[in-house]
């Protein structure tokens, strides 16, 4: 090639370059008016590949012309294909996705195409398009697709652009033997690296902000369909599957809502964010939901009647992935004729127990038709076979469930009972009749549950799935060694904890507080089953309170003696009082994975104690206080002993701090104070590996009306520690007693002891420091803290005078942010007001600080003008963003 022509050649790709970027931008602008004005998801996608086709090509062009004279840029193309892969092989291509391609060659030895290949690279993305590209010979892509599933994956959805049909073609053909000829095995990488994607974008199906394209039952899971289909029956396309006999009309439907749903949901992404953006985040949840123009009502808001469908029709995918995926493990024809007859058996004339599946026989299929008690019988035969159902009886469960009448007799209910009775076979159980439809034939409010979102960041399940996790997280404590493994083995009626798990939060979705809501359907659901009375009474309480225990635990002193006794008397039953224990616990573990904290069931369970000591009427507990105290004394040295000041402060210390420590810690304590100087301060931390907490404990002489409470806890703050409780007591000798429990979340186990050291320090320092502390930022803080504002939920300060009978009672509603307690706690301060007693806890996705508070002389807030003015001054600190 001249000098010349090279010139003009790298002219023609620089001006293809221009006219790609132009024809892409015009492009897309042409078709986002289509999709605005209703275009099917679908028709949308194939517009954008068309477009896509045309820049692709004369690039191709303009890159081979390049790459050699004319007559070799011709060569070229009859010893090259330029195919596409994937979604762009599909022609499924969304706004701003890869552009997936492969370069085939026709031998191994292709130096010459390196210029091609260079050129037509560097003018892809020159024009905007993010490339994909491999170059291989067929034989290279074939055997690359043998031992890697998602390069075999890439390679199901192929389609000539540009040169050698012929070359094409021999690929397709090698690559579609290996398939026919390796089918299972295929379909089993197919399957495993799908779930390693699936487990790292949201192995549950209802994740709150689910992964459009990736998290289970999204459109990967759809493209894993098609993958299975190809190796199996020879076509990819629903439709043909459909003609084919493989789909049912149901399924084939069903499939298509999806696939046009998700697709048009990625498109408008897209198009939004003008990038490959497939997370489906909260405020992008609300402007889709507006934009489709969603309604609330009936208590839902509209991106929970939005995501509602979302999560339908990813279940709908999901669900076909489930029995694809039993019925490529399903026993070869060989091992059914050869081996089920002499290794399997049958229930009476209804169903076969196979080496590896349970199925239906036409007879059981008949009975199964409209049949609850048949339906319970074979998910049990199911459960305790530990084998699943056939894909066909699946499919013809799934298709009756509809049809099946929700009339319950008494056996029926009974044998729902006795499933539940079992903390191995109860969950799986409940899942397993969710997913075939069934169990909301037997519990109703479940129709209403399914595919419910929640919208705020606390919960990470939709309600059906967090009622169903409830359930196997409570059956998974029996596996427990510590005091609540034993409280749930202790449960005497188990049916009745777990149905109040299963129901406790069905009556979310609806105008009225759902625990009233709940309180309904647990009475209903009680007369449906044919429940005793004492049964009735007993689920129907664990619904309606099934908060209660978790508020007075985390938003509560229960230290107070009076608040316990009316928890116990409101609990009425040390039976009861296990079950609501338990729930508290499920209930937690369900929201999502580590929120309950070893800290919270140590929380919890100090307080079921101490209502099940009012319950069982054991000896009083000021008697057992006073034990310890003596214990006490009996650990001071003869000189300590002498001493007034260790007598008074004994006496002074509070009650829940002397219950809560081992005698030796508490006399450690009590010897740090003493030799504090005048005005002086002291801190200390210590870890407590069981709940994998900090505690520290402080001391302040004459620390009376300085700040000390807020300073200290501004101090952890500033460490990135999180204060989940904190108490003050003035005791005698005006020394101040502070304790704060903390999580560090630098730290997965103990500390370093110079990390507490040099907290302590600076928690001494922080009393009387003039200048405030300095809070770290925490990368993606802001992210946080504007997706949680985005629940709509408003800030608000409660002040109580009933709840205790010592103090008031402030309790703080707002979004967490650094440095929260230590504002909210210096304006109490400068409110005059003593802290005795804080509680950080979450309500949905809010913060909530409780503290109780007297005047500086040590009485409660009477006067409504003062109480008005608190809580303004309050509400200031957290409208203000303080922090």
């Amino acid at each position: 090639m001249s000098e010349a022509q090279r010139i003009n050649s790298a002219a023609l790709v620089a001006e293809a370059v221009r006219a790609a970027r132009e024809e892409l931008s015009a492009g897309r602008r042409r078709i986002q008016q289509m999709h605005d004005r209703g275009l099917e998801g679908l028709q949308t996608c194939g517009r954008l590949t068309s477009l896509v086709d045309g820049v692709v090509s004369r690039l191709f062009d303009a890159a081979a012309a390049d790459a050699g004279s004319i007559a070799g840029a011709d060569d070229l193309r009859t010893r090259v294909a330029l195919v596409a892969l994937g979604s762009y092989g599909r022609r499924h291509w969304a706004p701003y996705s890869d552009v997936d391609l492969m370069l085939l060659r026709e031998d191994a030895d292709a130096g010459d195409l390196a210029p091609l290949v260079r050129r037509f690279t560097n003018a892809m993305f020159d024009a905007g398009l993010q490339l994909g590209s491999s170059l291989r010979t067929p034989e290279e892509a074939v055997q690359l697709a043998r031992g890697d599933g998602v390069v075999c994956s890439s390679l199901v959805d192929n389609r000539l652009i540009a040169g050698s049909q012929t070359l094409h073609e021999h690929f397709r053909g090698q690559f579609e033997r290996m398939l026919r000829r390796r089918a299972r095995q295929v379909c089993r990488t197919f399957l495993d690296a799908r779930t390693g994607e699936r487990n790292q974008y949201g192995a549950s199906l209802y994740l709150l902000e689910p992964h459009v394209k990736r998290s289970r039952g999204g459109l990967r899971d759809l493209h894993l369909l098609r993958w299975i289909a190809l190796a199996e029956f020879g076509v990819s396309d629903p439709d043909l599957l459909f003609q084919k006999g493989v789909l049912s009309k149901f399924d084939h439907h069903r499939l298509a809502a999806a696939q046009s749903f998700l697709l048009r949901l990625r498109n408008e992404m897209h198009f939004h964010a003008a990038s490959a953006k497939d997370m489906l985040d909260r405020a992008e949840q609300l402007r889709i939901a507006a934009l489709w123009g969603y309604r609330g009502g009936g208590g839902m808001l509209p991106v929970e009647r939005f995501m509602r469908d979302y999560f339908r029709h990813t279940n709908h995918i999901w669900q076909l992935v489930r029995r694809r995926e039993a019925a490529l493990d399903a026993p070869s024809t060989v091992t059914r004729m050869v081996l089920d007859p002499v290794l399997g058996r049958r229930i009476e004339r209804d169903y076969r127990v196979g080496v590896r599946q349970i199925s239906a026989t036409p007879a059981g299929l008949s009975k199964l038709a409209g049949n609850l008690g048949e339906v319970l019988r074979i998910v049990e035969l199911c459960l305790t076979e530990k084998k699943p159902l056939d894909t066909a009886t699946t499919s013809a469960l799934i298709l009756a469930a509809p049809e099946c009448g929700e009339e319950i007799s008494p056996a029926v209910a009974e044998r729902f009972l006795e499933l539940l009775r079992s903390p191995k076979l109860a969950g799986p159980s409940l899942r397993l009749l969710h997913e075939l439809g069934y169990l909301e034939r037997i519990i109703p409010p479940m129709k209403h549950a399914r595919c419910l979102l929640q919208f705020n960041q606390y919960h990470k399940y939709t309600v059906d799935e967090h009622s169903l996790q409830a359930v196997e997280r409570a059956a998974e404590f029996a596996a427990r060694t510590d005091a609540l493994g034993d409280v749930y083995r202790d449960v005497a009626e188990k049916s009745r904890l777990h149905l109040a798990l299963l129901l406790h939060d069905l009556g979310k979705g609806y105008e009225e507080d759902h625990s009233d809501v709940g309180r309904r359907i647990a009475e209903q659901t009680a007369t449906r089953l044919y429940l005793d009375a004492s049964s009735a009474a007993d689920v129907t309480f664990l619904v309606h309170q099934h908060l209660n225990m978790s508020h007075l635990a985390f938003r509560r002193d229960t230290g107070d003696r009076d608040l316990v006794g009316r928890f116990a008397e409101a609990v009425a039953t040390p039976e009861r009082l296990r079950m609501l224990l338990v729930l508290s616990c499920a209930d937690l573990a369900a929201v999502g994975p580590g929120v309950l904290t070893n800290w919270k069931v140590e929380v919890l369970v100090e307080l079921y104690r101490k209502a099940l000591a009012v319950l069982e009427r054991q000896p009083a507990s000021q008697v057992h206080l006073h034990r310890r105290r003596a214990d006490v004394r009996e650990l001071l040295s003869e000189p300590e002993r002498q001493d007034e000041w260790f007598a008074r402060q004994i006496d002074a210390l509070p009650d829940a701090f002397v219950a809560a420590r081992p005698e030796e810690r508490i006399v450690d304590t009590l010897r740090r104070l003493r030799k504090l100087p005048s005005r002086g301060a002291a801190a200390w931390g210590q870890y407590n590996a069981e709940a994998k907490t900090v505690d520290f404990t402080a001391g302040v002489d004459q620390g009376r009306g300085r700040g000390a409470f807020s300073s200290m806890a501004g101090a952890l703050s500033s460490h990135g520690l999180q204060i989940l409780a904190a108490d003050a007591q003035v005791m005698s000798d005006e020394l101040l007693l502070l304790r704060y429990v903390v999580l560090d979340p630098d730290s997965e186990n103990e500390p370093e002891a110079s990390r507490l050291d040099a907290v302590a320090r600076d928690m001494v320092a922080a009393v009387d420091a003039t200048t405030p502390p300095r809070f770290r930022r925490v990368w993606g803080q802001e992210h946080t803290e504007a997706s949680l504002r985005l629940t709509g939920l408003p800030n608000d300060v409660r002040i109580d005078n009933r709840a205790s009978a010592q103090a008031t009672v402030i309790e703080v509603f707002t979004f967490d942010r650094t440095g929260l307690l230590y504002a909210l706690a210096r304006k109490i301060h400068d409110l005059e007001l003593t802290i005795w007693h804080a509680k950080i806890g979450t309500y949905i996705d809010q913060v909530v600080d409780v503290f109780y508070v007297t005047n500086r002389g040590g009485g409660k807030v009477e006067d409504e003008d003062r109480l008005a003015h608190i809580r303004r001054e309050m509400l200031a600190v957290i409208d203000s963003g303080a922090a």
